[in-house]
């Protein structure tokens, strides 16, 4: 059984019923929030896989993980899903929905990497800003990693603007490495230093 086949064939089927129902950007964000929790969540993850739960309680912590309130296109797929014994593919059905909704919507998704978390409003004009340069919707999700020291990174599809502290220092030391090596000799106890 190839499942990534069958999971593309439901998130295709769902995006367009949720196109011709005009739900489209409810079942998105419905399907961004789902595949977020189904990660955080191995309750959730369990729930879902567990065949003594009855379908309708599985139908419930579906809705209640998508954010409980839930498009009438969504809504029927879930319950086909349910019936077809497909729950198992249920966050590949979420994650190839949310990829076919941004190639469809020309939305180009990245991570922003701080070392710290930055106010909404200074992250609302960095992407407005990164939006002018790469043109097209853009979609960022802003993620906290101290290691980066300052500054930031940006992810966007294949490329990345690496504009970080640490960054700078690994190029630093690259340079350095690449150059000759210097050597120092103390000429009072004639040590070599690297």
């Amino acid at each position: 059984m190839n499942t990534g086949l069958i999971s593309s064939r439901y998130a295709h089927t769902l995006l367009e019923y949720a196109i011709a129902s005009g739900q489209q950007e409810e079942v998105y964000t419905a399907m961004k929030i789902f595949s977020e929790l189904f990660m955080q969540t191995r309750p959730l993850r369990r729930a879902i896989e567990n065949p003594s739960i009855a379908l309708q309680d599985k139908k419930k912590i579906i809705v209640t993980a998508c954010g409980n309130h839930i498009p009438a296109s969504l809504d029927k797929m879930i319950d086909l899903i349910l019936k077809n014994k497909r729950e198992e593919m249920i966050r590949n059905i979420a994650l190839r929905f949310i990829e076919l909704y941004r190639e469809r919507y020309h939305i180009q998704y990245g991570k922003l990497v701080t070392a710290v978390p930055i106010d909404p409003e200074r992250e609302k004009h960095f992407i407005s800003h990164i939006q002018k340069i790469v043109g097209g919707k853009l979609e960022v999700d802003p993620v906290v990693d101290p290691d980066i020291i300052g500054g930031f990174i940006l992810n966007l599809g294949d490329n990345r603007w690496d504009a970080s502290i640490s960054g700078e220092l690994t190029r630093i030391r690259s340079k350095l490495k690449g150059q000759p090596e210097i050597i120092v000799i103390n000429r009072k106890n004639g040590r070599q230093y690297n």
